[in-house]
This record gives C-alpha cells, structure tokens and sequence, in this order.
C-alpha cells in the first residue's frame, strides 16, 4: 500500500514540474502586446475602461458611461459633465 501510495505521489509531483515548466514556455512565446501608452498613462485603468478610452480618441463607439472609462481622460471629463447636467451652471 506504502509502494502505491508513493508511486502515486512521485507521479503527481512530476507531473505539475512539467505542467508549470509547459506553461512557462507557451509563456515565453507570446509575441509582446503592442503598447499605444495608455496602459501607461492609465495604470490602475482595466482592460475595458482602456479599450473605451481608445475607441474614445479614434471616434469609434464607447460605452456612454463615465464609470467604463479611466478616471482623468478626456473622454471621462466630458461624461462627467454631461452627466450632471446644468449642476454646476451659473
């Protein structure tokens, strides 16, 4: 039963090295994203908040909505202010 038991662990120990070392190749391989800077300039942004602000700058379409874009842009200030309408109008 000890024999088994053993066998059993060795196999599942070699087979998660090569599983990760798989991974870390499939990994390597990945050809680099190209960076257009938002990313950069909007760090804690998320990947639709950043596809928004890009389609927002090219004149695509883009959620209405201030929240699916990164807080500070362009795209976000002028939702904001359509957002609260005549508020802050003298």
């Amino acid at each position: 039963m000890r024999k088994i038991i053993a066998g059993m662990l060795s196999v599942a120990l070699l087979s998660s090295v090569a599983v990760a070392s798989g991974a870390e190749a499939r990994a390597a391989k990945k050809p680099p994203r190209h960076d257009d800077g938002y990313a950069r300039k909007y760090p804690s942004a998320t990947q639709r908040q950043l596809r928004n602000a890009r389609a927002y700058d090219r004149g695509d379409y883009f959620e209405q909505d201030s929240n699916a874009l990164p807080v500070g842009s362009r795209g976000w200030w002028e939702l904001k202010e359509r957002e609260s309408g005549d508020r802050f109008r003298f």
